[in-house]
């Protein structure tokens, strides 16, 4: 019976061994996922900047097009 019970508790002991490498993988993974997640809002953030822009841009090329559009002569 003791036998039985010193192999449970080394099995235990290398079961707690394995969760807390375990722990720490999924600690380490948590810290490069926030760092991705922060890129990842940046990018969006310039690709929101990036679209304002040309927007801007087809704006002004439209203002353009009426202004020149409207002054050239009828043929």
């Amino acid at each position: 019976m003791a036998q039985a019970t010193l192999k449970n508790q080394r099995a235990i002991i290398s079961n707690q061994g394995v969760i807390v490498r375990n722990q720490r993988t999924i600690v380490r993974n948590q810290r490069r996922l926030r760092m991705i997640v922060s890129n990842q809002a940046k990018i969006l953030r310039n690709q929101k900047a990036i679209i304002q822009n040309q927007k801007k841009i087809l704006a002004a090329h439209a203002r353009l097009i009426t202004k020149y559009s409207a002054a050239a002569p009828r043929r």
